[in-house]
């Protein structure tokens, strides 16, 4: 049973006959009794509101703790999920510059390869163009021997009518 100031107030005792206390100091007493204990019972009333407030307080931080500590996974597991998609993208773009710069050395491959036939194809053409004047030029010479062997021959064939001609007479 909770004893309350009240209670205190109001107990009664029975008197003995002989040898009692005095009822005064016995009343005074219980007046100062009750007041002490509705005091106590005051604080122990606020102490008991101050401890739901500190109870709804620490509540509330817990519910902000684990909001918080579900937002840190949550925000983990966001951080791992575009860790891995920029590692993905990553290896794609990597994967897609290696392709490239593979298909981009075979064209110049290709390319030098093309270009050092052109190359052979013209030093064949100028080894055959050489070759072409070497013989034009001699054909030429040639040519030009035989035309002045004609202008010589045509003009020692007068001559030597001539020659015959006065020897004859």
């Amino acid at each position: 049973m909770e004893l309350t100031p009240l209670d205190i107030r109001n107990q009664t005792f029975h008197k003995k006959s002989f040898s009692g206390y005095d009822p005064e100091e016995v009343k005074a007493f219980l007046e100062t009794t009750a007041t002490a204990f509705e005091n106590l019972f005051r604080d122990r009333t606020n102490l008991t509101e101050r401890l739901k407030v500190a109870e709804e307080r620490v509540n509330y931080y817990r519910q902000i703790e684990k909001t918080i500590q579900e937002a840190v996974v949550t925000m983990q597991r966001t951080i791992n999920e575009v860790k891995a998609s920029a590692e993905k993208e990553a290896e794609i773009i990597i994967a897609e510059a290696k392709a490239r710069a593979m298909r981009e050395v075979e064209s110049i491959k290709r390319e030098s390869e093309n270009l050092r036939t052109e190359i052979e194809q013209l030093r064949q053409l100028r080894t055959n163009y050489f070759i072409r004047c070497r013989a034009l030029i001699h054909s030429q010479e040639e040519l030009l021997s035989a035309m002045e062997n004609d202008q010589q021959k045509q003009f020692e064939a007068p001559i030597k009518q001539q020659n015959d001609g006065l020897a004859l007479t």
